[in-house]
């Protein structure tokens, strides 16, 4: 997998989530596009620190195992995967807000390189390498990307 922090990447992303529109429809899931676009750049927002959230600490012990596998393991999202309830979007804004919303955490997040993303922790998984964040955030907006078929 390509790694996010490479402009050759991050030109491949953008054209896909520029290609969306307030039309799009899923082929999986109970999100709209707009809701999709919102929560993909949550998981932006939490993990470039704009948002904190805590871990029950025994969770984290009993699932970390199973949450690596499944954030960083090389087998692609299933459909229908759930979500974290702190991702889960309740009011997502208007599509044309969120497209570009979700642009600038992406440009940004690619644009400010490995350093501030190994700097900190994953709310699961604690310290990630730059190949670990990368696989992390590209496989999960390609999983979203993918539901709308782009």
């Amino acid at each position: 997998m390509n790694s996010i922090f490479d402009a050759s990447t991050l030109e491949s992303l953008l054209p896909r989530i520029d290609s969306l529109s307030s039309e799009s429809n899923p082929r999986w899931g109970k999100m709209d596009v707009a809701s999709m676009l919102s929560h993909c750049s949550l998981v932006f927002e939490y993990n470039n620190g704009q948002r904190i959230t805590k871990v029950n600490p025994i969770m984290k012990f009993l699932l970390k195992p199973m949450m690596k596998k499944v954030i960083i393991g090389l087998e692609p999202y299933k459909p229908n995967s759930s979500t974290a309830s702190y991702f889960k979007v309740n009011n997502s804004e208007e599509f044309t807000l969120e497209k570009a919303r979700l642009i600038a955490n992406l440009t940004k997040y690619s644009k400010d390189g490995p350093i501030p993303a190994t700097s900190r922790d994953h709310a699961w998984l604690g310290k990630l390498s730059e190949e670990q964040w990368s696989q992390a955030m590209v496989k999960h907006l390609d999983h979203h990307l993918n539901q709308f078929d782009v």
